[in-house]
């Protein structure tokens, strides 16, 4: 997936729909704040983030441990 490329939201489970919104709102997010942001736990962010990481919807930026979307929402 390009960064170019629009992200079809249906398809997604409820956590990873929440996650996917926030970063589209804020650009970029710590991996730690997207459980307090949503208020989920730990282990539920963790599977919904390393989910979309391997759907290539979102990615890591650089080394860090900031996350943001791989692409533009489709609604």
């Amino acid at each position: 997936m390009t960064k170019k490329e629009q992200i079809d939201v249906s398809n997604f489970s409820t956590v990873e729909k929440k996650i996917i919104t926030l970063l589209e709102k804020q650009k970029k997010c710590l991996y730690g704040n997207i459980f307090k942001e949503l208020n989920i736990s730990q282990t539920k962010g963790t599977e919904a983030i390393l989910s979309l990481t391997n759907k290539k919807v979102i990615t890591n930026v650089g080394n860090s441990s900031f996350y943001q979307l791989n692409g533009e929402l489709f609604r």
